[in-house]
């Protein structure tokens, strides 16, 4: 209710203001049109583009004549930067007008200009909005393709800004895909590079795009925590075009969850706005949504209504994705009312228009991209290293070429010695000679010179990579001593209580009595030991063991990891239990799965709730979400103290003072999460108990040949350079 209010005054506060500052628009309007008569050439043209962007939300299609005006002047100017300007401002114009198609004939016009003139910045803005314009008209791979180029482009600028602009379209993209994995891989890198460089532009909207596919994910609990994030970000300032996006979000998780007269709400709100700005995907959006919501409460009659709205907009745009989405509609209310013609004829609809769009070609041309782009990020570092290379074997190659050059000198100079000698008739024509090639020597000796020093620079830069190389590893070697340090530290607690129970056993009298209890107390600590040290060595072992997928009989290894359990903490009275999804099928190595399995699930038990009033329990649910399997482990235990989620899994971390192997089983549980190819995080932990939740991928063997085909081209390009260094040996 908190989020619904906030977002609620904040939009009507967003409209207020809009209205607020429009007398100020105007009179700055009327100023730059008065200037305009009285100016010609590039000025007349600068005072156009800034007349151009003041009208743009208030009168688009003044704006869009402004654009057309600008690019006339530019073309009799022949200024090309000043064309690339004009035509990119007519896309964006266009895009903003929902005539996708215009806006990418406008972008593909300025394209070839921005890159036969190197104009950078430029380019960056084209090719992230036809990028957009590709992703909003079903051409998801063409999309992809431009995205992946404006990467390449601000890499090499170092533009981290634009860069991490265009991870969150490229999110945007997967997410138009349904594939809501990959959508939240990029909108993290988004959210990674601003935060890297703390820069808050956009961040809500990244949010918010983040909280949209935990919707699709059915993660609702998280897509509102992340809108709240949103809103708080930007507080009373937020624009309205954010404040669409968040409503839209909050009323889909509303829906999803049942609350369905506060989805509408939501809907509502975000269609407000959307009519306002004149937001034609929007109004699509929300209206299909609503749609939604009616058909649910089977109030079909109504639920059509919002569908014939949202077709009669979405016919002028080409915006054929969310079309797909209101045939579908159209076609299970019309099944549902029972009238088969229609329902009939929208299902045709849909599947034309469907297989139009995610044709064998598109779907060719993803995987192409996606491949490329993946090949791309593969073999930068190893391109970095062949370069490393490559700048040794040429300053080798141009000092040899001065010793070579430096030789013929000293031969010629004796020949020339010798010359004079035979004869004095021929002396001035031996001294011209000798001239001549000396100017020759030190004009090689010059490029020389300057080759070296470029090379130099660039030795100088690679060197610096190295250094920061050795510096992650000098990181890595300090993380190393303070295992060394911990593990002695947390070895020599036990030692301690060894050595005082060995000189109690000492001074105490020597009956049986006091014996056996000394007795007791060494081997609890010697156990407790073992334990540690078996979990240090397992440490070693999940590290360097040699991964082998298979099909794991899930129940059968369930089945048997709680008979062991159960053997194992017979006095704790946990009830031990799982659930399986029908479906589930997971091939990957049994026993670092496990592994997973027995330290979430021991972990549950040691920590049971001392309460014994309460139930103890800890239950594992394995489901499966795409590609991936879920396996959550949960439990009403202790739960863990307040650690940062991301220290959890550290090693050494204890979450409670019960922890018997100084806080090694969880950062044991992380390593062989990661090296299945998975992900592991702590959903939720409270006074009240804790959940885990592990994604594997349902299939590790095409993962494992990736990796064995990336360490052998590893090992054939480290082969190959050093087959060419005993070459140049040799030949020396």
């Amino acid at each position: 209710m908190i989020i619904r209010k906030l977002s609620f005054l904040l939009c009507m506060l967003a409209i207020f203001l809009s209205g607020f500052g429009q007398d100020a628009s105007q009179a700055k309007i009327d100023s730059l049109e008065s200037l305009i008569k009285l100016k010609s050439g590039a000025k007349k043209f600068d005072l156009i583009v800034v007349l151009m962007r003041a009208q743009l939300n208030k009168n688009p299609r003044t704006s869009l004549e402004l654009s057309r005006q600008a690019e006339t002047l530019a073309l009799s100017l022949g200024d090309s930067l000043r064309i690339v300007k004009a035509q990119y401002a007519r896309g964006f114009i266009y895009r903003r007008l929902d005539s996708v198609s215009q806006a990418i004939r406008a972008l593909e016009d300025a394209l070839p200009i921005a890159k036969r003139n190197n104009y950078n910045e430029e380019l960056s803005k084209i090719l992230n909005t036809i990028a957009i314009c590709y992703s909003f008209s079903g051409n998801p791979d063409k999309a992809l393709a431009f995205h992946f180029q404006s990467i390449d482009l601000n890499e090499r600028l170092g533009n981290k800004e634009d860069i991490a602009i265009t991870y969150n379209n490229i999110g945007l993209v997967y997410f138009k895909l349904r594939d809501y994995y990959n959508a939240l891989i990029f909108y993290q890198k988004s959210l990674d590079v601003k935060n890297a460089i703390s820069n808050g532009y956009d961040l809500d909207r990244v949010l918010v795009n983040m909280a949209l596919c935990y919707n699709q994910l059915e993660r609702y609990k998280e897509a509102e925590e992340f809108i709240k994030r949103g809103l708080q970000i930007c507080k009373s300032e937020c624009d309205s075009v954010f404040l669409m996006d968040a409503e839209l979000g909050l009323g889909v998780a509303s829906s999803e969850q049942g609350r369905r007269e506060e989805a509408i709400h939501h809907f509502e709100s975000s269609l407000l706005i959307a009519r306002q700005l004149n937001d034609k995907r929007y109004q699509v959006e929300n209206l299909y949504n609503l749609a939604l919501v009616s058909e649910s409460q089977q109030r079909l009659a109504e639920a059509l209504n919002f569908l014939k709205e949202a077709e009669k907009i979405v016919v002028t745009t080409d915006y054929s994705l969310s079309l797909i989405e209101i045939y579908r509609l159209y076609s299970t209310i019309y099944r549902t009312q029972s009238d088969f013609q229609n329902a009939t004829d929208y299902q045709s609809r849909y599947i034309a228009l469907k297989d139009s769009i995610y044709s064998g070609e598109l779907i060719r041309n993803l995987a192409k991209v996606q491949s490329n782009f993946a090949e791309r990020e593969n073999i930068k570092t190893i391109k970095e290293k062949d370069l490393i290379l490559e700048l040794r074997q040429q300053l080798i190659d141009r000092q040899f070429t001065q010793i070579f050059f430096v030789v013929a000198v000293t031969f010629l100079s004796l020949g020339m010695v010798l010359l004079l000698l035979v004869t004095n008739r021929k002396q001035k024509q031996a001294s011209a000679t000798v001239a001549m090639a000396r100017n020759k020597i030190e004009e090689q000796n010059k490029q020389l010179e300057d080759q070296n020093k470029e090379l130099d620079k660039k030795v100088k830069e690679r060197t610096k990579e190295l250094s920061e190389s050795n510096r992650q590893l000098t990181d890595v070697n300090s993380e190393l001593d303070n295992f060394l340090y911990k593990s002695s530290h947390d070895l020599s607690g036990p030692l301690a209580s060894l050595q005082g129970l060995v000189n109690l056993a000492y001074m105490e009298p020597k009956d049986e009595f006091h014996q056996l209890r000394l007795l007791g107390d060494l081997t609890s600590q010697i156990e407790k030991m073992s334990k540690m040290l078996s979990r240090l060595s397992l440490v070693s072992e999940v590290n360097h063991a040699s991964l082998e997928s298979q099909k794991i009989d899930l129940e059968k290894a369930l089945s048997a990891l709680f008979e062991f359990e159960k053997k194992t903490y017979q006095s704790s009275n946990v009830q031990l239990s799982f659930t399986i999804q029908s479906d589930v099928e997971l091939v990957s190595d049994k026993l670092l799965f496990e592994t997973i399995v027995e330290n979430l699930v021991t972990n549950g038990i040691k920590f049971y709730n001392s309460n014994n009033r309460a139930q103890r329990f800890v239950h594992v649910e394995i489901s499966k979400a795409g590609s991936m399997v879920c396996i959550r482990v949960s439990d009403n235990g202790l739960g863990i103290a307040s650690i940062p989620d991301q220290d959890v899994f550290r090693m050494f971390m204890r979450g409670s003072e019960r922890s018997e192997t100084g806080g090694v089983g969880l950062y044991l549980t992380k390593i062989c999460v990661n090296r299945l190819g998975g992900n592991i995080q702590l959903e939720q932990t409270s006074g009240d108990g804790s959940t885990f939740l592990v994604q594997l991928p349902c299939d590790l063997t095409p993962i494992l040949e990736e990796r064995k085909q990336f360490q052998e081209a590893v090992k054939r390009k480290e082969r190959e350079a050093l087959e060419g260094a005993g070459k140049l040996t040799s030949t020396k």
